[in-house]
């Protein structure tokens, strides 16, 4: 049978990445950067840098060996892309080993300057990691989903022993201190953080519009890896689940399901693992033909913390936990000829100016 799929949500294979913060002493351009390694059908298998200017914007670097798109866009980090370039990035490796993790890339950004970053953790004591929700979007201008971006194994890279070389233009750059003035888990650390593990999950991109699709027997409709669960309630078929299928694996649940009738519920975001949740509220308003659907994950996201320091940054006044409250998602869909607007709202730059960097 046939239905309208009224948004869709998209999988990022960003399989990990580390942030890299000096922001306190940033440099004439960047006041940070952002090492991720990519391997999928859509980019390749690769490495990228992001940027982070002091103007808000960002600067992307592709590898080579990743596939190149000129039209991709980065708008979920501040006022979005400034430049997107393909280049060498040489000697990359981003390596665990037991407790320690090492950090090494080198390239030349868009001025003609040597960029080279050495990070080598050697103490051999242990770190516990976390599950976090990166507040990636929180300073986002024109946000173009919601940023769900969860990153598994979190961890901040330790000082104790730590060999640090990064030099721009050949001058040399310090890394920003871990913000809070007490060691994490008894060991002192910068704000340099990453994970070997992250699951980047886009929801309800506004590139992306309703759809007429055709399910299965078993009322779904499979696309670019990911299942879409509908339910019928007797009148009305309805959306129920969302499914990222493969190893990483995540659910977007409907209470009740969603359909394109007046209706209202409650939606979850639930990744596996101990990772916690978002949620939030859902309404549908149907008039004649025009359908307006609105989302906002107003419970925002509540973690699992596994020691004290996670405690205090998953409070759920934390903007770890806040951050996605504020958001807001609006669309309206004509039935007639599925004509589509749909648009993200963040709420977090009425009421707090968009912090600069990561």
């Amino acid at each position: 049978m046939k239905t309208i799929l009224p948004f869709f949500v998209r999988y990022t294979p960003i399989e990990k990445l580390a942030l890299i913060n000096f922001e306190k002493k940033p440099d004439e351009i960047y006041c940070g950067l952002e090492l991720q390694y990519l391997s999928g059908s859509r980019y390749g298998t690769g490495y990228r840098i992001i940027a982070y200017r002091n103007d808000g914007y960002v600067d992307m670097y592709d590898d080579n060996a990743l596939t190149f798109d000129p039209n991709e866009k980065c708008d979920v980090a501040g006022k979005g892309l400034h430049k997107h370039l393909c280049t060498s990035l040489d000697g990359v490796r981003f390596e665990k080993t037991g407790y320690t993790v090492m950090l090494d890339f080198e390239f030349t950004d868009i001025e003609g300057r040597s960029i080279c970053v050495h990070i080598h953790e050697q103490t051999k004591r242990r770190s516990t990691p976390m599950n976090l929700l990166a507040p990636i979007g929180v300073g986002s201008e024109n946000p173009p989903y919601l940023p769900a971006f969860f990153l598994y194994d979190f961890d901040f890279v330790r000082k104790n022993r730590t060999k640090v070389e990064i030099k721009i233009d050949g001058n040399k750059i310090k890394l920003d201190s871990f913000p809070y003035p007490v060691p994490m888990n008894g060991q002192f650390r910068y704000y340099t953080r990453y994970s070997m593990n992250s699951l980047i999950f886009e929801f309800l991109p506004t590139d992306l519009q309703a759809a007429e699709v055709e399910l299965n027997e078993n009322l779904q409709y499979i696309s670019d890896n990911i299942l879409y669960q509908f339910k019928s309630n007797g009148s009305h078929v309805g959306l129920a689940e969302i499914e990222l299928l493969g190893e990483r694996k995540l659910f977007v649940n409907f209470t009740p399901e969603i359909t394109l009738e007046s209706c209202e519920g409650r939606f979850t975001i639930t990744p596996n693992g101990s990772m916690g949740s978002i949620a939030g509220e859902y309404s549908v308003v149907r008039s004649g033909d025009t359908v307006t659907v609105k989302l906002i994950p107003n419970e925002g996201w509540k973690g699992v913390p596994n020691s004290f320091i996670t405690k205090i940054l998953m409070s759920p006044d934390s903007v770890f936990c806040s951050w996605c409250k504020k958001y807001e998602y609006n669309c309206r869909i004509n039935l007639s000829n599925l004509s589509y607007e749909s648009e993200w709202k963040n709420g977090n730059l009425t009421q707090n100016p968009a912090p600069s960097g990561q």
